[in-house]
């Protein structure tokens, strides 16, 4: 099985964003939200009103600036490509530690994979959890209302 990127978070997060589980192409560049037909980073700063510096540690220092984590529902998992249909096992990350370590107040679920995990397995009981249109570029044909929701 593959196993997915560790959380970024400080104590200071109050907003975790959770997909289902990095791509190929962020398994490989150890990066969240490495594909570039990913829409996450621009649909992200443009929500946020803010510049999107490019440089990934950079993206990641702002997002913390912001009090915002990031993670996957999957810890580990099989799934031939990148598609969360695709994924045949898997493995939910356990939760817990980053809530002891964090005041998270609110979850947004990029994507409906991710969403339904978190319902279905009741996650997440003292926070406010919303789904958002998945920032995949498999999304990118409903950009607009994409940006509506973030």
């Amino acid at each position: 099985m593959q196993t997915g990127l560790a959380p970024i978070y400080n104590e200071n997060t109050e907003i975790l964003i959770l997909g289902s589980a990095p791509s190929v192409q962020s398994l490989a560049k150890q990066q969240y939200y490495g594909n570039r037909a990913n829409r996450f980073w621009e649909v992200l700063f443009t929500s946020l009103q803010i510049t999107d510096p490019i440089d990934y540690h950079k993206r990641i220092q702002l997002l913390l600036d912001h009090h915002i984590g990031l993670w996957d529902v999957y810890h580990s998992f099989e799934r031939k490509g990148s598609m969360d249909h695709h994924f045949t096992e898997y493995k939910l990350n356990d939760f817990r530690n980053l809530l002891n370590k964090t005041s998270v107040k609110t979850i947004i679920a990029n994507g409906k994979t991710a969403y339904y995990e978190i319902m279905a397995n009741h996650l997440f009981s003292e926070q406010s959890v919303y789904c958002c249109l998945s920032t995949s570029g498999a999304n990118n044909s409903r950009a607009q209302k994409r940006k509506m929701e973030w």
